[in-house]
């Protein structure tokens, strides 16, 4: 038996031993009655090179959460290779028109409920008009379906195949015409009948066109990427009953206004001559022709100086007319210009200040406010017209898809959520979740928006707010 003093005794010395074996341990060493051996070494985590972490938002934004009325499974497209300049749904007339196994199917926007169905492998292109979906076979021929019934009330005979380069396609419903684009080719269809009018091509572009098309007075008018000493776009007019080409200019735009008989357009080819580096004077010249003829009218010169000293960089921004104002991108600011009048050094009604930062491009005017879009991120920001001041409406994400209705700002997010934002007061609305990482365009009808996700189609009542 141990006394008491033994047990202190022998408590001291399995301390002592311990601390020992832990000073052994320390030293990666340690000894096991009489024998030694080496304990292995402990595992380290290895450093990233580099570790950045996206500090998108450090909060998720606290907003009421709204259920999806109905959902619905559409096709997804969203990692093909699809060039068709369009859409591949519609909402219209309180329906959605859209494609599920490769059909085209109407839905009641309200419900999700199925109204009928057309075709088999259809490609996945339609547009509205009137009442009318108009849309493109798997053989690339158009057909026009009553938007209501689905009953076909024809489909051409004459395909829109063309053997070029790019492949550019879209379809165009202008009053009595159905105009498709492929490439630099453009076909007029008969609206009532579907039968060819006329095909035309314009060879200087060798494929390259975009889907810029519109009519006027019995003249079409295009846009074309020609190339030469200088690649460029390239304005072309065309009769609207045989397709004859009637006129073109190298280095014109598509049509800023077309009135009284005139085509306004600007001249993107002076620009590319200019010597921006040494020069600090930059302008915008805006031409005006007869649109039957191509006769130039007269000319129109929009000027300013850049700040700094040369080199000095291209800076040539966006210009864009709403209504009889004309707004330019000048430098560090933005110039409004009354367009129904012009004189020559004309000054600008009023200026105001771009957004702070980089890649901010100028989308759109919308309530007293330029709206700009960073072509970078995607994301949009505004400047009140009436003070100068720059607002956002951000999210608590990145995002995927921004679309504008009316009051409401519509953020298809790459969280798997939509966020609702109001306009005029840049406050949250509503969240919706999609779980889906890419969005295309949020469309409306009937009081309802309808969000496309990947694989399907989300139906959500709008609130009384927006």
């Amino acid at each position: 038996m141990f006394t008491s003093k033994d047990k202190q005794v022998s408590k001291r010395i399995n301390s002592l031993a311990l601390r020992r074996i832990f000073i052994s341990i320390t030293a990666g060493i340690i000894t096991v009655q009489g024998a030694i051996g080496v304990l292995p070494s402990l595992a380290v985590a290895e450093p990233a090179d580099i570790s950045i972490q996206n500090w998108y938002n450090s909060s998720v934004i606290s907003v009421p959460e709204l259920k999806p009325t109905w959902t619905a499974q559409a096709d997804s497209y969203f990692d093909k290779d699809v060039t068709y300049s369009g859409v591949r749904t519609i909402a219209e007339e309180g329906k959605v028109f859209t494609f599920a196994g490769k059909k085209l199917v109407a839905m009641n926007a309200k419900t999700g409920k199925r109204i009928w169905s057309y075709g088999n492998h259809l490609n996945p292109y339609i547009v509205y008009d009137n009442g009318i979906i108009y849309g493109l076979s798997e053989d690339q021929k158009p057909y026009a379906l009553n938007a209501k019934t689905g009953k076909l009330k024809w489909k051409s005979s004459t395909s829109l195949f063309v053997d070029t380069r790019d492949y550019m396609k879209a379809l165009k419903a202008e009053k009595d015409t159905l105009y498709a684009i492929n490439g630099s080719t453009t076909f007029a269809f008969d609206k009532t009948t579907g039968n060819l009018r006329w095909k035309t091509n314009e060879p200087m572009a060798e494929g390259s066109g975009t889907d810029y098309l519109e009519e006027a007075d019995g003249v079409i008018l295009r846009t074309f990427y020609v190339q030469g000493a200088l690649t460029s776009i390239q304005l072309s007019a065309f009769d609207k009953k045989t397709g004859k080409k009637l006129w073109s200019d190298f280095g014109q735009g598509e049509a800023l206004q077309i009135k009284d008989g005139l085509v306004y357009s600007v001249d993107y080819y002076s620009d590319l001559m200019s010597d921006f580096q040494s020069l600090p004077e930059r302008k915008f010249i805006v031409n005006a022709f007869n649109l039957k003829t191509g006769e130039l009218k007269g000319s129109r010169e929009y000027k300013w100086k850049v700040p700094g000293e040369p080199p000095y960089e291209y800076d040539k921004k966006k210009i864009l007319l709403k209504e009889s104002k004309l707004y330019i991108e000048q430098a560090d600011k933005v110039a409004e210009y009354n367009f129904d009048t012009y004189k020559a050094d004309q000054q600008p009604l009023r200026t105001f200040k771009r957004p702070y930062g980089e890649n901010w491009e100028l989308a759109e005017i919308l309530q007293e406010r330029l709206v700009y879009k960073n072509t970078t991120t995607g994301e949009i920001t505004g400047v009140k017209m009436t003070n100068g001041q720059q607002i956002g409406w951000n999210g608590d994400a990145p995002v995927a898809q921004i679309d504008v209705y009316g009051n409401g700002i519509y953020r298809a997010q790459r969280n798997g959520t939509l966020l609702s934002i109001n306009l005029t007061t840049t406050r949250p609305v509503f969240r919706v979740k999609t779980g889906g990482d890419l969005h295309e365009a949020t469309l409306k009808t009937d009081g309802m928006i309808i969000i496309q996700a990947e694989g399907k189609l989300i139906g959500v009542k709008i609130p009384a707010s927006l």
